[in-house]
């Protein structure tokens, strides 16, 4: 469940800088629906999610 966590925590950090960099409107939007708030929701859930995967491999050590 760590390596899960590990990979599901950089997936949610990337999305928080395409959030960021969609946002500043740094590079053109390629698809009309991946806006900021797109990118930033799925971060959210991907930190969530990671923060569940550590907390559930604490329950079997």
């Amino acid at each position: 469940m760590g390596v899960l966590a590990l990979v599901l925590g950089i997936l949610g950090g990337l999305c928080t800088i395409m959030s960021i960099i969609t946002a500043a409107e740094v590079i053109p939007m390629v698809f009309v629906g991946f806006t900021g708030i797109y990118w930033l929701g799925l971060a959210g859930i991907l930190l969530v999610a990671a923060i569940t995967c550590l907390v559930a491999r604490g329950g079997f050590e």
